[in-house]
């Protein structure tokens, strides 16, 4: 099975030839636009593209943590009201910023390659020759403003303290570099690493200390729905075996009702890309509860060409007719479909999709049969959680854009003992 959804296809039918694409204005940002914008050059060396920086709620709000300002729409409203407004054509974001339901007309027109998705930690230099945390002394202070990092790390790692820390990844590394406040920093891996400082890196955080955060390390074009040749021009690039783990990613996040501002964690994996292995968490904010389930899928193969009804739905909306996938819509000429989840796929691959889906269904649901929904509630009245996974509007507020005529300066290169006060933890396995 091919690794994208269009492999050869170098025609952009009739895209314009300058296409404005949508960013926040953060230097992590603009590097992961340009990644996309450098992998469609490859690829369409007749068109030209527009970056155009907007500033987003999150990015302007920094003395609060995210669990105080509220859910997954704080890094992506203002870009997907350009979007939906016509003035880009495409945006591009951290795929573990944007909802899990998008608002009505939008969709994901391409998900990346993803990046390492694990946490990391950054020391400061006075415990450089430390290699893991149980070895730092104790009261040693980590900035982080992720209630899933600090759930996980207090229950695994009790002796240590947890200081919000807020703003760019330039920001806090020199907040750590500086202020004297930290011990050190807990970050995303893909994000420092995409920036080129991966040698600050003193440790990665594995599956036993941190299962990480939805979708993170993988980015997403957002698009229009019914916008055919930009769907189009971005299947080039987009990456099938990370588009099927953050489905299943996705899909568990969404019927919890998460998102950033609640300590949800899951871990993915695909072998020999037809065995899908998920993995969620549901935390309390301090740690001491702890729910947890694991479930392995096998994919079916991908359907030939033969086995599918093209009808170009797109071009065609009124038009209703039963195939073999249930009436999906289907864009012709590239054999597009966009599947339920809101990820344009190969529809050849759409059944490989649905059991990702599935899959996801079936960890949050084995969840709240023990109890996650109380656990969240908990957290939520706890007054530590403000705003779940809520869809943002495309409308009111209007950003104001700058047009980047030329790329920036910068390059882009657990478990409880046996004793009565331990943590409460309940897991599940299936296969």
């Amino acid at each position: 099975m091919a690794n994208d959804l269009s492999s050869t296809r170098s025609d952009c039918g009739t895209l314009p030839r300058v296409i404005n694409v949508g960013s926040r204005c953060s230097e992590l940002a603009l590097c992961q636009t340009y990644l996309v914008i450098d992998l469609l050059k490859s690829r369409n060396s007749n068109l030209t593209f527009n970056v155009i920086k907007m500033s987003t709620k999150g990015d302007e709000i920094l003395d609060k943590s995210l669990s105080k300002i509220g859910g997954k729409s704080l890094f992506t409203k203002e870009l997907e009201v350009a979007l939906a407004d016509h003035r880009v054509d495409f945006v591009v974001h951290s795929l573990k910023d944007l909802p899990t339901t998008l608002p009505p007309g939008l969709a994901i027109g391409a998900v990346i390659k993803r990046h390492d998705p694990r946490d990391c930690v950054v020391l400061h230099t006075k415990h450089r020759a430390i290699t893991r945390l149980s070895a730092l002394p104790a009261g040693s202070v980590l900035g982080t403003s992720s209630l899933r990092r600090v759930a996980q790390l207090s229950r695994n790692y009790p002796q240590l303290k947890f200081e919000n820390i807020r703003g760019n990844l330039n920001t806090r590394l020199r907040k750590l570099d500086t202020d004297n406040k930290y011990d050190g920093i807990v970050l995303a891996a893909a994000g420092i690493e995409r920036l080129g400082w991966g040698e600050r890196v003193n440790m990665f955080l594995g599956k036993q200390d941190m299962l990480y955060a939805v979708s993170q390390g993988a980015m997403a074009v957002e698009v229009r729905e019914g916008d055919t040749d930009t769907v189009s021009m971005l299947s080039q690039i987009s990456h099938t075996p990370t588009a099927i783990r953050i489905t299943a990613e996705r899909t568990f996040m969404r019927v919890l009702d998460g998102g950033c501002s609640v300590p949800i964690g899951t871990w993915s994996e695909l072998d020999d890309d037809s065995q899908l292995t998920l993995s969620g968490t549901v935390l309390s904010c301090d740690g001491s509860e702890m729910l947890f389930s694991e479930r392995s899928d096998l994919l079916p193969p991908s359907l030939p060409p033969t086995h599918l009804c093209s009808i170009d739905m797109l071009h065609r909306p009124g038009l209703a007719i039963a195939d073999p996938l249930g009436g999906r819509e289907l864009l012709e000429r590239d054999n597009i479909v966009l599947h339920p989840t809101g990820i344009y796929c190969n529809s050849h691959d759409m059944r490989r999709f649905d059991v990702a889906q599935g899959c996801g269904n079936m960890i949050a649901e084995r969840l709240e049969a023990m109890g996650a929904r109380d656990v969240l509630r908990r957290a939520r009245e706890s007054g530590s959680v403000i705003n779940v996974n809520q869809a943002p509007s495309t409308s009111n507020h209007t950003p104001t854009p700058t047009v980047l005529q030329k790329r920036p300066s910068e390059e882009c290169v657990g478990t409880s003992n046996n004793n009565d006060n331990s943590p409460t933890v309940k897991r599940t396995r299936t296969s």
